[in-house]
């Protein structure tokens, strides 16, 4: 069980089954359709698509291989980029389930995928290619399937220039050595995120679409389904005025209490005068404790100095820059940044980097994977397990690959935008 990327020409592989990137009407078109059909025998595949009376976005159909190695031919129709908020993750997931559900179905144990709806339907590249290797990896780790999954990358035409690739000859690609073990490294350390599938439960596109047109269509009446909150009503005058007067009561009269300790005030023989004074003594101790009380200070306030800092990005650079007896200019040569942002990033202690500076500093500064790590770490960043980007610039420091034109000659050798 595993997912390999390999790049080359699809419609040669000797395996169980192809995935034809297809339209609804599954009648041959251009790019990898049109490459299968004609490979495969356009008349005798378009003959047989005609039974199967078409095929929906998301879904998928099973033919014949005819004149290919490949023994069936899954086609699937994939989703044509409209922004992404027309369940284009969805179809698009959709389109690789339900493939090899079919693969499975039909005893298929290696399988080849194009990348689906990452060509002229206009997919990002990227996103396209984390999706294909996301939903083919946990197929694998959910069914428990005994299946090989080839993801087969375009291969790119000989005259094809790298501008990336300096003091090299454009003409030349990586062995295929060398992509292998990009592939198998990837592999190796790709962590599949549980939490994630969790929340993205595996639900068809028919559902998730029928839900969304429900959704649509409800109708709420405000009336009915909110209660409007009353605001509550003063208390009337005269129910203040009774408690204000029986709050008034039980105020002592200290000019009075002192009067009667002088001597100068009439006695007070009845049984009125002797609560009033008992009241007064005991609001008198209660004001007693409350001055006299101690309370705790206030929770001090939190200064900077009391959390323990670790050094700063910039501090970082120039800490490395030290240890390993480089000057900014063989740092930020190395690193293909300018001169200007590179002084701009020395002179600011607390600089905020973008992920892409920040790794190719790591690159000028020939950094190890965990000098590379506590750096990115440093600005907020670090290299995810789960991102084919990352791994593939891990893949690169940890097999002393530390140019930035190599690591952007990887990152191009899988159709991955350069950093």
């Amino acid at each position: 069980m595993s997912v390999t990327f390999i790049r080359g020409d699809i419609t040669t592989l000797h395996v169980d089954a192809i995935v034809n990137a297809a339209n609804n009407e599954l009648r041959g078109g251009g790019g990898v359709d049109g490459a299968i059909h004609a490979a495969a025998g356009a008349e005798q595949l378009h003959a047989f698509c005609k039974t199967l009376g078409g095929c929906p976005t998301g879904e998928a159909k099973l033919s014949p291989g005819f004149n290919l190695p490949a023994k069936f031919i899954i086609h699937t129709v994939g989703p044509v980029w409209e922004g992404g908020g027309f369940h284009e993750k969805t179809l698009l997931t959709s389109c690789y389930i339900r493939s090899l559900e079919l693969a499975q179905q039909n005893h298929c144990r290696t399988v080849a995928f194009p990348l689906i709806s990452a060509g002229a339907y206009g997919y990002p590249y990227e996103e396209a290619l984390q999706i294909a290797y996301d939903t083919c990896q946990r197929f694998l780790n959910e069914t428990k399937a005994d299946m090989e999954i080839f993801i087969v990358l375009y291969q790119r035409s000989r005259n094809y220039n790298a501008n990336m690739r300096r003091h090299v000859d454009y003409s030349e690609f990586p062995d295929a050595d060398a992509f292998r073990s990009v592939a198998n490294y990837i592999s190796e350390h790709y962590h599949f995120d549980a939490e994630e599938a969790a929340r993205e439960e595996a639900v068809s596109a028919k559902e998730v679409l029928s839900a969304s047109y429900a959704e649509d269509s409800m109708v709420f009446c405000d009336a009915a389904d909110f209660e409007v909150a009353k605001k509550p009503e003063p208390p009337a005058p005269r129910k203040r005025i009774a408690k204000m007067a029986k709050a008034k009561k039980t105020v002592p009269d200290f000019d009075r209490m002192e009067e009667a300790a002088m001597g100068s005030a009439p006695a007070m023989a009845s049984a009125r005068s002797v609560t009033i004074e008992k009241r007064a003594a005991s609001s008198m101790s209660i004001l007693h404790r409350w001055f006299d009380e101690d309370y705790p200070p206030a929770a001090k306030r939190p200064e900077p100095g009391d959390f323990p800092v670790e050094e700063t990005f910039t501090q970082l650079v120039f800490r490395f820059m030290r240890e390993k007896n480089l000057t900014p200019k063989e740092v930020y040569t190395r690193a293909c940044i300018d001169r200007k942002l590179f002084s701009k990033i020395i002179s600011n202690t607390d600089y905020q980097p973008t992920k892409n500076t920040a790794v190719k500093i790591a690159l000028g500064l020939q950094l190890s994977s965990e000098e590379t790590d506590k750096l990115l770490n440093a600005a907020g960043f670090a290299l995810s397990r789960s991102k084919i980007t990352d791994l593939i610039i891990s893949f690169c420091i940890s097999h002393n690959l530390k140019e930035v034109w190599q690591v952007n000659g990887y990152l191009e050798d899988y159709g991955l935008a350069a950093i």
